[in-house]
């Protein structure tokens, strides 16, 4: 996923990014990627580069209550500055600024797509509310009705 810098006409254009190569051969993804899609607005202005990509990423994922594979959608966003001129490095207020040696004519932008992609999954990530799977394996951990009576003594140990 590398932009040709200078190709890019100055002013506004748009890239879009589908291929699924990258996602599917890093090893630190834990989930099957199905689909991709970054639709990458540039706005080219002399010397600097502003990015604003929205990403759309499918994946199989393993439901963490059922533990059962379910298909999701992931949706991010990523908002960078390029730029040749190191003056612009404490003047911008954005987040993410790129320093770009003046003989590189190209940029990866894998590095901010896997981060954005892997921060846009949710800490508890479910198929659902009403996962079935869930509710099956519940069946087997619930605790029993009555409590084992050696342990009976140790309830009232914080009460005091």
């Amino acid at each position: 996923m590398k932009i040709l810098l200078n190709t890019l006409p100055r002013g506004k254009s748009e890239q879009i990014f589908d291929s699924l190569a990258q996602l599917q051969h890093d090893e630190s993804i834990q989930w099957k990627p199905l689909q991709f899609e970054m639709k990458l607005n540039i706005d080219r202005q002399g010397q600097n580069f502003y990015l604003h990509g929205k990403i759309s990423c499918t994946g199989l994922f393993i439901c963490e209550a059922g533990m059962e594979e379910f298909e999701d959608t992931l949706k991010s966003e990523i908002e960078a500055m390029l730029t040749f001129d190191s003056k612009y490095l404490e003047s911008y207020e954005g987040d993410e600024i790129y320093h770009i040696p003046a003989h590189q004519a190209e940029f990866d932008l894998y590095p901010l797509v896997h981060d954005a992609v892997l921060l846009a999954i949710p800490i508890s990530h479910r198929c659902g509310p009403d996962c079935q799977a869930a509710q099956e394996l519940q069946k087997f951990i619930r605790p029993d009705d009555k409590p084992d009576e050696r342990w009976a003594k140790l309830k009232d140990l914080f009460n005091e």
